[in-house]
């Protein structure tokens, strides 16, 4: 089985396995949005916003101190010696973070890292429609078998907004807030926008903390 194939394959596992309890998932979508805005299943934010909403949750949440699901279930198979541990694992350390696509090719495409300044070669099978060089979006990378995939969080942002993201990013950082402090303000940015439709995107990113105040 391709690298591609077992990744997906362990991910609908795990995502399966750990949003079975109803109540509980939908506790932790309100914590979700109260953090980066609210959307609702006419948006047309709702399937990325739910894509990534469940990867956080199985990945990241970690319910009041605890590890995060994923975590504990990369232990459980770890000790057991089952083969999907390594995958699962892949998952536990990868990274989300806010990304500037600077270069598509068959098979890869090129990222810059726009809070930390790495880059990244992802590989990427799938034709990415509607993606092109200098597009910004909140993405999960995940390291496996010697490769970068792309996880399920694809959240884009206005192209023209780069700036002012990285503006906001820097002081936000330099004030001691966190990554997740950072994508998650800019998440509630991209919902903004589809509030502010008679403003220009980047407009909104320039004076969002005003408008979400």
């Amino acid at each position: 089985m391709s690298t591609a194939a077992l990744l997906e394959q362990v991910t609908e596992e795990l995502y399966a396995r750990h949003t079975a309890d109803v109540e509980a998932a939908g506790a932790a979508r309100r914590e979700y949005e109260e953090r980066r805005g609210k959307v609702h299943q006419d948006d047309e934010l709702w399937e990325p916003w739910s894509a990534a909403f469940v990867e956080w949750l199985v990945v990241e949440r970690t319910d009041g101190g605890d590890v995060p699901a994923a975590a504990r279930t990369y232990r459980e198979l770890r000790d057991a010696g089952d083969p999907r541990a390594p995958i699962v694992g892949a998952l536990v350390t990868s990274q989300r973070s806010l990304y500037e696509i600077r270069a598509l090719a068959k098979g890869k495409i090129e990222l810059l890292d726009l809070l930390g300044g790495a880059e990244f070669h992802v590989n990427e099978q799938r034709a990415m429609v509607g993606v092109d060089v200098g597009d910004v979006a909140e993405l999960r990378l995940v390291g496996v078998n010697g490769e970068v995939r792309f996880g399920r969080t694809f959240i884009y942002h206005p192209k023209a907004a780069r700036a002012a993201i990285v503006e906001r990013a820097r002081a936000m950082m330099a004030k001691g807030a966190s990554r997740r402090d950072v994508i998650d303000q800019v998440a509630q940015l991209r919902v903004q926008v589809t509030r502010y439709r008679h403003m220009a995107p980047a407009r909104v990113y320039e004076l969002g903390s005003r408008i979400m105040g």
